[in-house]
């Protein structure tokens, strides 16, 4: 990087990389903002986050003063802080001295609910936003085929419509941390051979349905309320967001999810769905699939690099290699 390019880069500070990470990015992004990055390339690895969420914890145990909240991603953090309190170097200091300790992820066991969530593909809902989007903002999208994403999703990963679905529910999704919209969060899968990616939107649509289940590159998202949005559209599923906290589920918190959930998706009908969202919002006596558990990083981190997953993987990823370059761009 030449003198000028300094002057105008947004990264105050990095760390080399070692045996236990890439290398650690501190980057400017506010006033009261410091994003901290793994590498500059933009990997999938959900390893990544496991990290991530350790040095998070670390961090928020020394009750840094002028640190307002964090928002941990799949690679990155982003630190909210209030700059007449806290100096950015100070902060800066305090995150690479977490980093500097933390030598290997092979020790941690993560504790991690397991949410199990029912979808229903085709539903009416998501139906009426791809009807929307056509007749609004863009007639001639080409991720909209039948009135719905999943066609466009299936031909960017080189599978089946029912494939694509089955890949979706195959694979458990890791959490990464909640952020972005009220209640939402981010979900990566745990199994690479499932990991489905597709395109966002362009443009976006103007209205999402409640409970709208989205793939937006290889990240899964389900929509807490009626919103905007990118992503392509799987199916729908049951409420995570209360703000009314009438239901017992939300009698703490109006979000269901948490950092490092695992959420595990099976189907069922439309009517089903609708049926879970009447005892969820009115009567208030659904009961919702929530399991205690862990995450052993070693025993993951072991299965992911073994020689059957990573042929798998492989034979997966030049599969959706040459879907992606066959479907039409957006």
């Amino acid at each position: 990087m030449n003198e000028k390019q300094k002057a105008y880069s947004t990264i105050l500070r990095s760390l080399p990389p070692t045996d236990a990470r890439t290398e650690v990015l501190f980057r400017q992004a506010g006033d009261g903002f410091l994003q901290v990055e793994y590498g500059y390339e933009q990997r999938l690895y959900v390893p990544d986050s496991f990290r991530i969420l350790a040095i998070d914890a670390q961090v928020k145990e020394k009750k840094i003063e002028g640190l307002i909240e964090t928002v941990p991603g799949l690679r990155t953090n982003m630190f909210h802080f209030d700059s007449t309190v806290l100096d950015i170097d100070k902060l800066i200091d305090e995150i690479a001295e977490c980093e500097e300790q933390l030598n290997s992820l092979e020790e941690m066991v993560i504790p991690s609910r397991l949410i199990k969530l029912p979808v229903a593909f085709e539903d009416t809902e998501t139906k009426k936003a791809v009807e929307k989007y056509l007749q609004l903002i863009r007639a001639d999208a080409p991720n909209c085929e039948n009135g719905y994403n999943l066609e466009y999703i299936a031909q960017c990963n080189g599978v089946t419509v029912q494939e694509a679905k089955e890949k979706f529910m195959e694979t458990e999704w890791f959490n990464s941390g909640c952020g972005f919209w009220p209640g939402g969060g981010f979900f990566w899968p745990l199994d690479p051979r499932c990991a489905l990616v597709v395109p966002k939107y362009n443009p976006p649509r103007t209205w999402t349905p409640e409970g709208a289940v989205g793939l937006g590159g290889p990240c899964a998202f389900t929509y807490t309320t009626p919103t905007g949005g990118g992503y392509q559209l799987m199916g729908r599923t049951i409420p995570t967001f209360q703000f009314a906290m009438k239901h017992p589920q939300f009698a703490d918190t109006p979000f269901l999810y948490r950092n490092a959930d695992r959420i595990k998706f099976y189907e069922v009908s439309e009517k089903e769905v609708l049926d879970i969202y009447e005892h969820v919002h009115d009567k208030t006596d659904y009961q919702y699939d929530i399991e205690d558990g862990q995450i052993i990083v070693k025993d993951y981190i072991d299965w992911l690099n073994s020689d059957e997953i990573k042929a798998e993987t492989d034979r997966f990823n030049a599969k959706r290699t040459a879907g992606l370059a066959k479907a039409p761009k957006l």
